[in-house]
C-alpha cells in the first residue's frame, strides 16, 4: 500500500493519495484545493491515478477536482445523492466569500455494497449521511484503515448545521457503520489527526451523548 495525505487550502482539508505499490495503480481521495500541490505528491509516488473518489461534496473537499481530473483524464466517483451539492459548488462559495470556477463533471458513482477497486486492493464505500448528503466513508479491509471524510474525528464527529445536516441520522451512521469495524481501524479523516475506531469508541465525547461542533 501507499499512502500520502496532504492539508490543502484555507480549510485545512485532508487530501489523500492512496495507491496498490504491487500493481502501481492509485486514487485521490477528496482533493480540495491545491491541485499543483497534489500532483506533486501523486508524482513523488510513482502511481498512475484512475479515479478520483469524494466522500461527499462540501466545497472544502472538491476545489482541485476539475483540474486534476482532467490531469490525469480520470474520471470522478461520488454518491448519486452527494451530486446535487456538487453541481452548487460556485453557489457554495459565494455564500463563503471565495471564487470556485466551474462545478466538476461527475463521471460515476460509488454506492454501498459495490467495492472500488484500486489495483489488488479494494474500497468499501459505506454510506455514512448525516454531515452531508450521500456522504460516504471508504474502508479498505485488507490495510485495516478507513476514509471517513467529517463524519468522524479524532476526538470529535463532523457538524450538522449545514444544508443537508442532520444530528441523529450523523450518530447512527457512525454507529451502524463505523464503530461496526474493527477497534485496530486506523481512521483519516476530512480534517485533523488519524485516529482509531477503538480510540473513539472508548473515548469520544460526541459520541456519549455531545453536540456537534
Amino acid at each position: 500500500m501507499i499512502l500520502e495525505s496532504l492539508v490543502v487550502g484555507l480549510f485545512q482539508e485532508n487530501c489523500y493519495v492512496f495507491g496498490d505499490e504491487e500493481s502501481g495503480t492509485g486514487v485521490i481521495i477528496d482533493p480540495g484545493d491545491e491541485a499543483t500541490r497534489i500532483a506533486l505528491a501523486v508524482e513523488q509516488t510513482g502511481l498512475e491515478i484512475e479515479k478520483i473518489l469524494l466522500t461527499h461534496a462540501h466545497i472544502d473537499h472538491i476545489g482541485a477536482v476539475a483540474e486534476l481530473a482532467q490531469e490525469y483524464a480520470c474520471p470522478v466517483l461520488i454518491h448519486p445523492e452527494a451530486e446535487p451539492m456538487l453541481r452548487q459548488a460556485p453557489a457554495q462559495a459565494v455564500m463563503m466569500g471565495i471564487r470556485f470556477g466551474k462545478a466538476p463533471e461527475v463521471d460515476g458513482y460509488m454506492q454501498e455494497g459495490e467495492p472500488v477497486e484500486v489495483g489488488n486492493l479494494s474500497l468499501d464505500p459505506l454510506y455514512t449521511p448525516g454531515h452531508a448528503p450521500g456522504h460516504l466513508s471508504l474502508y479498505c479491509a485488507d490495510e485495516g484503515l478507513v476514509f471517513a471524510g467529517d463524519a468522524l474525528f479524532a476526538g470529535s464527529i463532523g457538524r450538522t448545521d449545514l444544508p443537508g445536516g442532520d444530528h441523529q441520522t450523523l450518530l447512527a451512521s457512525i454507529r451502524e457503520k463505523l464503530l461496526a469495524l474493527p477497534d485496530e481501524t486506523r481512521v483519516y479523516p476530512g480534517h485533523g489527526p488519524s485516529t482509531t475506531i477503538g480510540d473513539e469508541r472508548r473515548s469520544n465525547p460526541f459520541l456519549a451523548g455531545g453536540a456537534a461542533f
